[in-house]
């Protein structure tokens, strides 16, 4: 008969005997031990301002940024969470439009932190409670708060030789096509929708643009931005 011990039986409880307890009433949590089940979110609008020979040209888009500090039970477990929502902002320019995406780049911090530290720049980075302390104080009753996001933050911007053809995806430069500035305000109203009937095919099923070509060692651009970078809704 084997006598090996769950490591985690070795420390007195169990994640299973735990969770078993808490769902059965024994053990009365505070509220912020729960915050994963409440998250804090808040709104923003973010407008990209472009200059042209025609004047200035801008686009904006709504999204919401949700997070929560999660009831950590073992050593390894993530201390926080959160949820990105809304769409790319889309900017239409004589010669067509560029899409501003909702990542700043592969390996670079998330978007979603670089607005919330343009708003509330004393946020401690890469802190759990401070970052969801700024994100309960921009979602609170009279929240107003407005902010540039800096140039090192500025997120990814693309545009296509073929709006029907995802694979047709090129990188832009800001300074090239005359990007001033990208403004952030909080807000209230709905979320941005409609990107999708400017590209149908974010409907089609695979998270990159180019699902089909498979593994490469040479990818293309197409086959290193995913879907989300573009939009993303609610699941609930």
């Amino acid at each position: 008969m084997s006598n090996s011990t769950d490591p985690d039986e070795s420390r007195g409880v169990t994640r299973r005997g735990l969770l078993g307890v808490l769902a059965s009433g024994g053990l009365a949590l505070p509220v912020a031990g729960c915050s994963f089940l409440f998250p804090k979110r808040y709104r923003f609008r973010m407008t990209v301002e472009v200059e042209t020979p025609d004047g200035l040209k801008t686009g904006s888009s709504v999204m919401e940024i949700s997070a929560y500090k999660a009831l950590k039970i073992l050593p390894e477990e993530h201390a926080g969470g959160g949820d990105f929502l809304g769409e790319a902002v889309t900017v239409d320019l004589p010669d067509g439009p560029i899409f501003v995406l909702r990542e700043i780049c592969g390996g670079c911090q998330p978007l979603s932190a670089m607005v919330t530290l343009a708003f509330l720049p004393e946020t401690r980075r890469g802190h759990v409670d401070s970052h969801v302390a700024a994100v309960g104080k921009l979602g609170g009753w009279f929240a107003d708060y407005k902010a540039e996001l800096p140039r090192k933050d500025w997120p990814r911007m693309v545009r296509f030789r073929d709006l029907s053809d995802p694979t047709s995806v090129e990188l832009v430069r800001p300074e090239t096509i005359g990007v001033k500035r990208i403004r952030l305000e909080t807000t209230s109203d709905e979320l941005t929708t409609g990107i999708d009937k400017r590209l149908p095919w974010l409907n089609d099923r695979g998270s990159l643009l180019d699902s089909h070509s498979g593994l490469t060692i040479h990818p293309t651009l197409a086959q290193t931005i995913s879907r989300d970078e573009f939009w993303r809704r609610s699941k609930r």
